[in-house]
């Protein structure tokens, strides 16, 4: 039997033993900082500030992260995304680099490098990538998109179409492939069909500017000047400085012996590509507050709601991406 001593030194090392483990494990948050249920909350939460657009929120919480746990793949990647679509591709590629040095099983980080190199020309490598993300996860629809978009390139639109069709058998209502599907037809000649894809898309949504200006590349091709003016128009509508839209609608204008009207446009594109990336969109003549009078594209778009062209939803959806981006100022004043 123990003596009391004993016990009492039994207690004590018990006591120091549990202590110390618990000072430890203090140590231990302090360094490492949030448990793995923490961490993987704040991914959450960071990719949800990111598909919702807010990517200084998620820019923030990636850090937020990766300060705590540098090899945490997942926000590694996330910034790499963020970096993406400011389209500075070259710093999204080295950030997706080092989730895959993490994680080289990882389809979704494979893709997304994939699809980064597709945007700055190399097909073949991005073309690598993909197919590395599609035998681990065949069904992965961005992967699946973004070879397809690689066939489109090459202007090989029957294996365009069969990567397409793989994507909708797994989202059926996926835009991109099904604008893609509409583009492939068109690049076939095969004009019924693309514009039914195209309108299979407006269901889906029909604020796509590719969307509309696909659609206008059909009526163009076909010579139904018309709509082709009509969709290039909607298409400017929702962004003022679409330069395939532009380059539709000049082409409308050549082909109707309307050299001067299509001079005009040719010089907002040849202004429009000569701005500074980083300066953001051409503001000119757009803004209501400032212009003092109804711009006469403004003036077109309720002409076509006037005349049923367009829904009352479709102008109202247009106008709040117009204030969203400051397209339109809309100032407020007390008087």
């Amino acid at each position: 039997m123990y003596s009391t001593n004993n016990m009492k030194i039994s207690y004590l090392h018990f006591l120091f033993v549990f202590f110390g483990f618990l000072l430890f494990q203090g140590l231990f948050v302090s360094v490492y900082g949030l448990s793995e249920n923490e961490k993987d909350q704040m991914y959450f939460d960071a990719e949800s500030y990111f598909a919702n657009g807010n990517f200084t929120q998620a820019m923030q919480l990636y850090d937020d992260i990766l300060t705590i746990d540098p090899d945490y793949s997942g926000a590694i990647a996330g910034k790499g995304a963020v970096f993406y679509r400011m389209s500075d591709f070259s710093t999204a590629i080295n950030y997706y680099d080092k989730a895959i040095a993490i994680n080289s099983t990882n389809p979704y980080f494979l893709s997304d490098k994939g699809i980064a190199l597709l945007a700055i020309g190399l097909d073949s490598q991005a073309e690598k990538y993909l197919n590395d993300a599609l035998n681990i996860l065949p069904t992965h629809v961005d992967a699946l998109n973004g070879i397809a978009n690689v066939y489109s390139h090459q202007k090989n639109y029957e294996q365009e179409l069969v990567y397409r069709t793989s994507v909708l058998i797994v989202e059926p209502d996926n835009q991109e492939a099904l604008v893609g599907m509409g583009n492939a037809y068109f690049g076939l000649k095969d004009y019924d069909k693309a514009i039914s894809f195209y309108d299979k898309a407006m269901n889906v949504n029909p604020q796509n500017v590719n969307l509309l200006v696909g659609k206008g590349n059909v009526f163009l091709q076909i010579k139904d000047y018309d709509s082709a003016l009509l969709q290039y128009d909607k298409a400017l509508f929702i962004d003022p400085v679409n330069v395939n839209a532009l380059q539709g609608k000049s082409q409308v204008y050549v082909n109707l012996g309307e050299n001067e009207t299509a001079a005009e446009i040719y010089q907002q594109i040849e202004i429009i590509k000569n701005v500074d990336p980083q300066i953001g969109k051409i503001r000119n003549d757009v803004s209501i507050t400032e212009t003092k009078k109804i711009p006469d594209w403004i003036k077109t778009v309720f002409k076509w709601f006037s005349d049923g062209s367009i829904s009352e939803d479709e102008v109202i959806k247009g106008l709040e991406f117009l204030i969203k981006e400051r397209i339109i100022v809309v100032e407020s004043r007390i008087m």
